[in-house]
């Protein structure tokens, strides 16, 4: 639709457009007076026409501004082209053009075309961050975090710091060496002594070595995490070309070269090599079988 009007004031009595624009509109709109002009006034949506000697309206239409429409106005405002925009941002010419076009709903770049613009982040919607295909939050910041992982006990959890510890089973291999099986057989609750513990596990027991100690069918409960001390029962790994071997003993002293330990069936000391023994974690109590 497009009309033209002649204003019934006087340049000089008449206010500034920019600054009462439904006044003058409606001082033009009780004129009388129709007349012709060579120029003409275009007003986009909501814009607000510029003063100047026009004396003919053209109402074009009117629209909300889109996101898209934001980047592409900001970029224009610093005088950006769009590969200019792309190579500020660190993105590509393609996402700038498929974003100021509209064929992209939401883009995992915006959030850096939106800092390389200087602009707002709080004025663009959240779906326009969103990435549709993987349907994950482009932006860690608005990401969206389930209640039950609001729990510091979720977290814990997650981390293996509490709940059930895996339970591990260990077999007689030949000459009181065990062999660890690598699938995890169960869970066992986790004792006071391992609550907060990451990595904490059980291993069921076979073997005769440490008997009356630990007898088969007893669940070691271990801690990785504490030191090697002497005194200590622990369990000691080499890894071997037919499986995990462990060996269950007392500590009784070490070297730089090898673990001194002890076992109860039959009694006798010997030295484990760390150079094939490597591995010493502390067992810090049981379950009776």
């Amino acid at each position: 639709m497009a009309f033209q009007i002649a204003p019934c004031v006087t340049p000089q009595a008449a206010p500034s457009l920019a600054s009462e624009p439904r006044m003058v509109m409606a001082a033009w709109m009780r004129c009388p007076t129709l007349m012709a002009t060579s120029m003409t006034t275009v007003v986009f949506g909501s814009q607000v026409p510029k003063q100047g000697s026009a004396t003919t309206t053209e109402v074009v239409g009117s629209s909300l501004m889109d996101w898209q429409d934001r980047i592409t106005e900001g970029r224009k405002a610093k005088g950006l082209s769009q590969a200019a925009l792309a190579k500020l941002a660190d993105v590509s010419q393609a996402t700038i053009a498929k974003i100021e076009s509209k064929k992209a709903y939401s883009s995992e770049f915006l959030s850096k075309i939106i800092d390389a613009l200087n602009l707002n982040a709080a004025d663009f919607p959240d779906s326009a961050f969103e990435v549709k295909r993987g349907g994950k939050p482009a932006r860690d910041d608005r990401q969206l975090i389930p209640e039950f992982a609001k729990d510091p006990a979720y977290w814990a959890h997650a981390a293996g710091l509490i709940g059930d510890v895996p339970l591990y089973a260990a077999a007689e291999g030949g000459e009181g060496n065990l062999y660890l099986d690598r699938e995890q057989i169960g869970t066992v609750q986790r004792p006071p002594l391992l609550q907060g513990v990451k990595d904490g596990y059980a291993i069921y027991l076979s073997g005769e070595s440490m008997s009356p100690e630990f007898e088969p069918g007893d669940i070691l409960l271990v801690n990785p995490r504490l030191p090697a001390i002497s005194g200590n029962p622990c369990v000691f790994y080499s890894t071997h070309e037919d499986g995990v071997r462990i060996l269950a003993k007392r500590l009784i002293s070490s070297s730089s070269s090898a673990w001194r330990v002890k076992q109860h069936n039959p009694i006798k000391e010997f030295d484990l090599l760390k150079s094939e023994w490597a591995i010493c974690h502390r067992i810090i109590s049981k379950n009776f079988r």
